[in-house]
């Protein structure tokens, strides 16, 4: 976890995906990794939620998140869903598989009754940005590499 600065209060949880391809092998180390890369302290989310419905904490759920610093988005939790990205095309596509949509219902409302406040929920999973795509489609092609290489020296291949 990455804690930064203390959010004062929380009034909403802003859902996105990461952009990728809905890959088992994605997780928050990986993520970690890409966000350290382009200058950030670490994953910008506060949870992320796996393909398989796995949510792992990734910054401290009271802090300011590093996602979307906008004014409006610095009271709310930001959470990651693994996905958004058809791995053939490249492009845009809704992912979200069943385990995923089960997973954040129950964060939602673990979140909601620990804070012991109703929270506003941007669930847009917006679509991105040509300029972005094409940025992401060169991202892909290196993450798969050194995924393919990981799961090598795990299998001893």
């Amino acid at each position: 976890m990455f804690p930064t600065l203390h959010r004062e209060k929380t009034t909403g949880l802003f859902v996105r995906y990461t952009g990728h391809p809905p890959d088992t092998r994605i997780d928050a180390t990986i993520i970690d990794i890409e966000h350290a890369k382009i200058g950030r302290l670490g994953i910008g989310w506060h949870y992320l939620v796996l393909v398989d419905g796995t949510i792992q904490i990734c910054r401290h759920p009271l802090s300011i998140g590093a996602m979307d610093r906008d004014v409006h988005k610095m009271h709310n939790i930001q959470i990651g869903c693994i996905g958004g990205r058809d791995r053939e095309t490249g492009k845009f596509s809704e992912t979200l598989t069943s385990a995923q949509r089960a997973a954040l219902e129950e964060l939602y409302q673990e979140l909601a009754n620990t804070l012991g406040v109703p929270l506003e929920i941007d669930e847009s999973l917006e679509k991105f940005t040509l300029a972005q795509n094409e940025k992401d489609e060169a991202a892909e092609a290196e993450l798969e590499e050194r995924l393919d290489r990981a799961e090598a020296m795990m299998t001893g291949a």
